[in-house]
């Protein structure tokens, strides 16, 4: 039975939040996989449990306990390259989020060290990546659509871990792939040393409201 089958029943601290933020007139935020770094404010789905973890849910078992449209802001921080089918979470996720919500992605480029390094890391993503939801040729793989609004290539992750001469050097790289992102990741990335993270912002496309 496929996941789009099968029936979605939300726990009650789901629905407790939700019912919550419309009431504070709040927008609904769900950190998936957020573990022990949950964004502020956010509903947080982790399959550990953990500081923050308001749900304990795998995110390879589909559907989520989550309603259909429930979500003005989706967040995968560091999640995606964690799996080794990121279509089916990606698939999950624009279910959730509502037509005008936003998903917010932050992920390894491929080029970088934190890509590899993390022997739980499934695969790496380019900026082209997520033209693959409906935005290129290639998109029959998924039923989900997306539109990207934009995808950032960042040099340094934790610039702030770095001393004063490196984060100079990062501030001119960073300079060059702001501008010149295309040039930035076929050619450049290579001369210094890799783009450590692509960070995404994705609206879903869905059908409108049947016309009277």
């Amino acid at each position: 039975m496929s996941a789009a089958a099968l029936r979605v029943v939300p726990g009650p601290e789901v629905e407790v939040y939700l019912r919550e933020q419309r009431r504070r007139g709040l927008p609904a935020v769900f950190d998936l996989g957020c573990g022990g770094h949950k964004t502020a404010g956010a509903f947080g789905v982790d399959a550990i449990r953990l500081p923050g973890v308001d749900l304990l849910h795998d995110l390879q078992a589909r559907p989520y306990p989550l309603p259909d449209d429930c979500a003005d802001e989706v967040v995968l921080s560091h999640v995606l390259e964690h799996f080794a089918e990121p279509l089916a979470v990606l698939e999950e996720v624009w279910r959730i989020t509502r037509p005008g919500g936003r998903v917010a992605i932050r992920t390894p480029h491929y080029s970088g060290p934190f890509a590899w390094k993390d022997p739980t890391h499934r695969r790496a993503f380019s900026s082209e990546s997520f033209g693959y939801f409906g935005e290129n040729g290639y998109s029959y793989y998924t039923r989900a659509r997306f539109r990207t609004e934009r995808v950032r290539l960042k040099y340094f992750m934790e610039e702030e871990q770095w001393a004063r001469p490196y984060r100079a050097w990062a501030r001119l790289v960073q300079w060059v792939l702001d501008r010149h992102p295309t040039f930035g990741e076929r050619f450049l990335c290579y001369l210094v040393g890799g783009i450590d993270e692509l960070q995404v912002t994705l609206e879903p496309v869905k059908p409108g409201p049947p016309e009277a």
